[in-house]
């Protein structure tokens, strides 16, 4: 296996043939030029998920383009001139545990089912101008705004900023993207910095009593000294791009799926309630992040490949979710399936992704919204197309063509 497997632009478009093959002759494979096991298959992931001592997440360097090179992760980036930042996805016990209990509360699914109101509110005007319009871009005009505007009133961030969300968090996801050119790194990694800057000054300003959100919850463990400033920072920069990130991937994936199966429109639009099961099983399909990264700290073996101390591994989850000896017909859309959150799409365990309830809820939202606005639902003869990129799997564009349901023949 070699980096130019992993970056050609067939794979980065579409990964699973790779994937497929690769799994024929084992579940983990070494990238010798870039020094990574890349793991593909369930079982193996499943045990390196279960046990975080062993597999630590306090990895700062992820795959580049460039064979043997690396590039800094957002935490790294973050940091500046000072010691690397690991919180939450790259932190392991205790500095983890307390970390993610400082927020988790707010990404419950009894705090998810009470954002109803602040969801639709953010997906009724685009999914409204969309369908006017008789179709368009639907990651443009939904998916990318929909997600920032909820995960920046659950942190508590000002509205008036809520759009420079979506560019800083463009720019952490094309710092580990493994596809930037040296130049653009450097300006992502710039922007992540002002993105870290920005969010601290916020946390200045809101102080520790401030019922704002994760932002004063954030602020109030900042000012008791659990958190420094950067790592308050920095914990802030993850929830929201992979708050987003995740979220945007999922709508994609899930219209893109209605949009090429009518069947599956009409039922959905007979039994909305089916809707969630639509959701899991795009987010099966499509993990909207295709992996994360391990490092060993101790001597192990993983599917029977021998790892030594200090052993970088990327566990794949989008080969994992489509292991054939674990879901039957992998690939296509099955609203019966027997255990429908199997996958690894949210992770699982220690490090199951705190935002994975939220992305679940506004995407069955904005589905629920197009079925209930529509008529019909296709693709507008466009190909769709992936962003180039090691790390998401999100649709650089997604153009649809709508009839609205007031439009049908016959309708008055």
């Amino acid at each position: 296996m070699t980096t130019a497997d992993v970056f050609s632009a067939e794979a980065l478009q579409d990964p699973y043939p790779l994937f497929e093959r690769l799994r024929g002759a084992g579940d983990v494979h070494f990238l010798a030029d870039q020094q990574v096991y890349v793991v593909l298959g369930f079982d193996a992931i499943r045990t390196v998920l279960a046990d975080p001592h062993t597999y630590s997440s306090n990895l700062v360097a992820v795959l580049s383009a460039a064979s043997g090179s690396a590039t800094v992760s957002v935490a790294e980036a973050g940091a500046g001139a000072g010691a690397g930042v690991d919180v939450l996805a790259t932190a392991d016990p205790p500095a983890h545990t307390a970390q993610r209990a400082l927020v988790m509360s707010r990404f419950s699914p009894r705090a998810v089912a009470e954002t109803t109101e602040l969801i639709d509110a953010a997906v009724a005007p685009a999914v409204a101008g969309l369908v006017a319009s008789g179709g368009g871009d639907w990651m443009t005009t939904v998916a990318h705004r929909v997600p920032v505007q909820v995960i920046g009133e659950l942190i508590g961030l000002p509205r008036k900023d809520h759009q420079r969300l979506a560019a800083w968090s463009d720019a952490a996801i094309d710092l580990v993207s493994g596809v930037a050119s040296p130049e653009r790194a450097g300006r992502a990694a710039l922007a992540v910095l002002e993105f870290a800057g920005y969010l601290g000054e916020c946390l200045d300003q809101a102080g520790p009593d401030a019922d704002a959100g994760v932002l004063g919850s954030v602020a109030a463990a900042v000012a008791a000294g659990t958190l420094t400033r950067d790592q308050g920072a920095m914990l802030l920069v993850q929830l929201v791009t992979a708050g987003a990130e995740s979220t945007t991937s999922l709508l994609g994936t899930a219209v893109r799926l209605l949009a090429d199966d009518p069947q599956l429109q009409a039922t959905l639009r007979a039994e909305p309630d089916r809707i969630g099961a639509l959701v899991e099983e795009a987010v099966r399909i499509e993990s909207p992040f295709r992996g994360h990264f391990r490092v060993t700290t101790a001597p192990t073996r993983l599917a029977g490949v021998r790892l030594e101390p200090g052993a970088r591994l990327m566990l794949m989850w989008g080969a994992s979710n489509r292991d054939p000896r674990i879901f039957d017909r992998p690939d296509q859309v099955d609203l019966d399936r027997v255990q429908p959150k199997l996958h690894h799409s949210f992770g699982r365990g220690i490090h199951f992704c705190l935002g994975a309830h939220l992305a679940r809820k506004e995407t069955t939202q904005a589905v629920r919204a197009l079925l209930a606005a529509t008529a019909t639902i296709s693709l507008d003869g466009t190909e769709p197309v992936y962003v180039p990129n090691l790390m998401v799997r999100r649709l650089a564009h997604l153009h649809l063509s709508l009839t609205p349901v007031d439009s049908r023949p016959g309708s008055s």
